[in-house]
C-alpha cells in the first residue's frame, strides 16, 4: 500500500540529489554550477504539469518558486539532445518505484489475484525522430515518426505494471507489453489487436484468466470439434438472455473457452454499419454484407466458467477495460501528453514530451495515493484538483513532514471536489462494479 508518508519520501528520492550522477553520465551537467540536474527536472515537470503548453517565462517562474533565478535565454539553452537523454533515463529509474494501494474492497474484482487491463496510445513525433521511431506513414506523410505507449495496469491497486515505449509502426499483438504470461488466478482485459489463440492457451495452462472480444473471422467449433457457423446459430437464437455456449477457438489451437453472444440495440448496430462504410469507402471498396451483419452482436469469448462469473460479470468486467482509455485520455486533454510545441526545435519538443510522461507517472502515484479507496473518485476531476496544488508541493517537497502535511490537505480538497455522483439511469463502473445485475441489455 502506498501510504503519505511513503509517497512523501518516494517523491524526494526520485526529484532528489541522486538524480546529479545521471545528469553527468548523460552528458546534461559537465561542471559545477547553479543549474542543477534536479533543479532542471522539477523546473521542467511542475512547469508541465501546472501549463502543460507553457511558455518561456512559465519556466522561468517555476524556477524562481525552486529559488533558481535564471533568464529565459538560459532556459532555451537547457533544451538539448543532453537533456531528451537525461530525462530517459529519468523515467527507466521512475519504473522502478512504481506505487500500487490497497486493493480495492469490490467482491467482483476480488474474485482475482489482479485485474489487468492493458492497451496502446500512440504519440505523433516531429519527422526527425523516424529513425528511431518510424511511423506508419499516411498519404500526407504526417506520420512518418510516431511512438506507442504501451501500459498494463492493475485496476485492483491501481498500479502501472508496465508502461514500455516502442515504435509507432509495431503491432501490438507483437508487443513485449504482452508476452509476459500473467500470474495464476489474474484476469487479463486487452483489446482486440492483441488477439492471440496461442497467447490465450499458454495463460489458461498457467491457471490465469482473460476475456476478449472475438476475433471475426476466427474459427468456431463445438466442444467435439464439430465446425460452427457461427453467424446462422445467432439468427437461431431466439430465447431470453445471450446465447453463452462452450466453444473450441481455432482450427489448429481449439482453445476451450466460453462464447457470449448479445445482440447490441438498433442505434448501435446502424453507427457500427456507418464506421463500416466510411472505414472501407477510404480504400475504395464496401464493407461485405456478412461484416455489417456482424455489426448486430457483440461477441466476448473467456475461459471464466459460469460458476466464476455469470454472463453479466463477464460484460461488465470486459467494460472496465474502458477505464484504460479514460487514463489515455487523461493524459492526451488534460496533461496534452501528444500536443508539441511545433514552433521550437526537436529537442525542445521531446524534452517537453519525455517530462511531462515523467509528470503523468507522477500525477498517477498521487491520485492512486489521494483517490483509489474511494470508488466514487474521478480521477480527471482529481487531477484538476492537483493542478492547483502542484505550486504548493513544489514548495514542500524539501521536507517531509511539510509535505505530509500538503498531501493530507489535498486528499481532503480532492475528497470534496472529485467524487462521481450515483446515477439511476445509466449506472456507473463502480455502481456496476458492485452490483453487475444493474446492467440493463435488450436483446
Amino acid at each position: 500500500m502506498s501510504s503519505i508518508p511513503q509517497v512523501a519520501t518516494t517523491l524526494q528520492t526520485v526529484l532528489g540529489p541522486d538524480l546529479e550522477p545521471i545528469g553527468r553520465q548523460t552528458g546534461l551537467i559537465q561542471r559545477l554550477r547553479k543549474v542543477s540536474a534536479e533543479i532542471l527536472l522539477k523546473m521542467l515537470v511542475f512547469t508541465l504539469l501546472k501549463c502543460p503548453s507553457p511558455k518561456t517565462k512559465n519556466y522561468v517562474s517555476s524556477a524562481a518558486q525552486l529559488g533558481l533565478i535564471i533568464t529565459e535565454r538560459a532556459v532555451k539553452k537547457r533544451f538539448t539532445p543532453q537533456l531528451v537523454t537525461f530525462l530517459r533515463a529519468v523515467l527507466a529509474r521512475l519504473m522502478q518505484h512504481m506505487m500500487a494501494s490497497s486493493p480495492v474492497d469490490t467482491p467482483l474484482l476480488a474474485k482475482f489475484t489482479s485485474v489487468r487491463v492493458g492497451d496502446s496510445t500512440t504519440v505523433m513525433l516531429p519527422a526527425d525522430c523516424a529513425r528511431e521511431f518510424p511511423g506508419c506513414g499516411g498519404k500526407s506523410g504526417s506520420a512518418t515518426a510516431a511512438l506507442k505507449i504501451q501500459v498494463l495496469w492493475d485496476l485492483t491497486t491501481g498500479r502501472l505494471l508496465k508502461v514500455l515505449i516502442e515504435p509507432g509502426r509495431h503491432s501490438d499483438a507483437k508487443s513485449a507489453a504482452i508476452e509476459e504470461t500473467p500470474p495464476a488466478r489474474s484476469l487479463s482485459l486487452w483489446d482486440l489487436g492483441y488477439f492471440c489463440l496461442k497467447r490465450f492457451r499458454r495463460w489458461t495452462a498457467a491457471g490465469a484468466f482473460w476475456i476478449s472480444r472475438w476475433q471475426p473471422g476466427t474459427v468456431v467449433l463445438t466442444p467435439e470439434g464439430t465446425p460452427l457457423d457461427l453467424l446462422p446459430r445467432l439468427h437461431q437464437h431466439t430465447w431470453d438472455g445471450p446465447l453463452d455456449i462452450a466453444v473450441l477457438l481455432g482450427s489448429t489451437e481449439r482453445v476451450a473457452c466460453r462464447l457470449i453472444a448479445l445482440r447490441v440495440p438498433p442505434e448501435v448496430a446502424a453507427r457500427r454499419r456507418q464506421k463500416a462504410y466510411e472505414k472501407a469507402q477510404k480504400s475504395g471498396r464496401t464493407p461485405t454484407r456478412e461484416h455489417l451483419q456482424w455489426c448486430d452482436w457483440t461477441i466476448l469469448v473467456t475461459n471464466c466458467s459460469p460458476e466464476l462469473l455469470t454472463w453479466k460479470e463477464v460484460v461488465v468486467l470486459y467494460r472496465t477495460r474502458w477505464q484504460i482509455e479514460l487514463l489515455f485520455k487523461l493524459w492526451k486533454s488534460h496533461n496534452r501528453l501528444a500536443t508539441h510545441a511545433e514552433s521550437q526545435s526537436v529537442a525542445w519538443q521531446m524534452a517537453e514530451f519525455w517530462a511531462k510522461l515523467i509528470g503523468v507517472i507522477l500525477q498517477h502515484w498521487l491520485l492512486l495515493t489521494m483517490t483509489w479507496l474511494d470508488s466514487q473518485r474521478s480521477l480527471r476531476k482529481a487531477a484538476t484538483v492537483l493542478r492547483d496544488w502542484i505550486t504548493v508541493l513544489q514548495e514542500a517537497l524539501g521536507d517531509v513532514a511539510r509535505l505530509c502535511d500538503a498531501l493530507s490537505r489535498m486528499q481532503a480538497a480532492i475528497a470534496a471536489e472529485a467524487r462521481v455522483n450515483v446515477r439511476k439511469k445509466q449506472p456507473s463502473w463502480f455502481q456496476l462494479l458492485k452490483n453487475p445485475e444493474l446492467l440493463e441489455y435488450t436483446y
